[in-house]
């Protein structure tokens, strides 16, 4: 695979995350540190390479124009998944026999960072005109995803669904892709901490009911030719594909001790913000920091900020979300010799980052979640607000 070099220029964004601090200046607020990171952006030359799965193909594009419009030397090629790049986008928490996979087959040498990217809303999308949000409760998914409910008609449905006209449907027809998805995995965790009786086996990849295919691609053209068809997909891959949606149930307790029963809705933006914050943030001892699909649609505490995710509630309301996201983390290279993945990364975890995912269809992450990504991505916030040295990078 060929390798690019890189060249400093522009505005800099050092790769350390030492704070040069008088001994009585007290610590800055996490805050104005972010502040200060955004006002610094270190520029490469050379072109990139991102591997992407196919659902999220055009993303990492969608970061490379931005990153062009500050940095124009420094270029993005999205190329599949499991092809050979010292980047890689994952539709999940990666285990560490993803990290290690990814580390043997992409850089054998060089340490392995793993960071969120951004969050996605997970629903059921379905093939049948005239149904747009039928309510389903985790019971409902949860017999769908086991291959029990294979009727519209069925009791379960009909009785969330009073107002639908569920007759003289085709069968309910279950598909999915064959090998593990970030999405289903999100599902099957809300599923089965919502109502563990009737989804015992927890967080799965792939399942094991309905029908199978090899990648997303296969699937989706498949549901276009049978109505009935159901699957578990990103909401933005389901509003691509003109595919209904379904409105999830939110119970349980806000922030604020207000109880809450209640539907959500599939396409409300500021729900999806709010919900990915409901998320468990943990870091292994190389400090890589790892988000959990964001589950329950309340936020975990520490883990959001309303003010800085612009967020306009009505006084009084509860703050809850979608109650269904799935995180996605990129996987990168560490290599001195080669910072231009690393740059990439820091890029895409900045504001203008996280905005050009947000115009693409997917959710940033919360302001005190993007805040951490710095120490592994080895962010230096210059304290002192003069341009960091521009001296050759370091990468490690």
């Amino acid at each position: 695979m060929p390798r690019s070099s890189t060249t400093i220029r522009g505005i800099v964004l050092t790769v350390s995350l030492t704070l040069l601090v008088a001994a009585c200046t007290p610590p800055m607020p996490p805050d104005v540190l972010a502040a200060r990171a955004e006002a610094q952006v270190q520029c490469g030359s050379g072109e990139v390479q991102v591997s992407v799965p196919s659902g999220f193909a055009g993303s990492m594009d969608s970061v490379g124009v931005a990153l062009a419009s500050v940095c124009p030397e420094e270029t993005v090629l999205e190329v599949a998944a499991g092809e050979p790049a010292p980047v890689a986008l994952v539709d999940k928490t990666p285990s560490q026999a993803d990290i290690d996979q990814f580390k043997t087959s992409n850089c054998p040498g060089d340490p392995v960072i793993v960071v969120p990217a951004f969050g996605y809303p997970v629903t059921m999308a379905y093939n049948v005109v005239g149904l747009e949000g039928l309510v389903m409760t985790p019971e409902i998914v949860a017999g769908i995803l086991s291959g029990q409910v294979t009727s519209w008609e069925d009791p379960l449905l009909l009785a969330e669904n009073p107002d639908f006209d569920l007759t003289l449907l085709p069968d309910i027809t279950l598909m999915s892709v064959d090998s593990p998805q970030g999405d289903v995995e999100a599902m099957t965790t809300w599923v089965g901490k919502q109502d563990q009786k009737a989804w015992p086996q927890g967080m799965v990849g792939t399942l094991d009911a309905g029908q199978k295919f090899a990648t997303q691609a296969d699937l989706l053209a498949e549901m276009a030719a049978v109505e009935g068809s159901i699957a578990v997909l990103p909401v933005s891959v389901a509003f691509n594909n003109i595919l209904a949606t379904a409105n999830l149930p939110v119970k349980g307790t806000d922030a604020n001790g207000q109880e809450v029963d209640t539907v959500v809705t599939a396409d409300d933006v500021q729900l999806y913000k709010i919900g990915s914050g409901a998320t468990v943030v943990t870091k292994d001892a190389a400090g890589n920091l790892f988000a959990s699909p964001a589950t329950g649609g309340f936020p975990v505490e520490g883990n959001f900020d309303i003010a800085s995710s612009k967020i306009m509630m009505a006084e009084g309301a509860p703050l809850v979300g979608w109650p269904v996201l799935g995180y996605a983390h990129l996987l990168i290279c560490d290599n001195p010799a080669e910072p231009l993945p690393l740059l990439f990364a820091q890029y895409l975890v900045r504001l203008a980052g996280q905005g050009s995912l947000e115009s693409y269809g997917l959710t940033p992450m919360p302001e005190p979640i993007r805040i951490q990504t710095f120490a592994p991505l080895k962010v230096v916030v210059n304290v002192d607000g003069e341009a960091a040295p521009s001296a050759t990078p370091v990468a490690s």
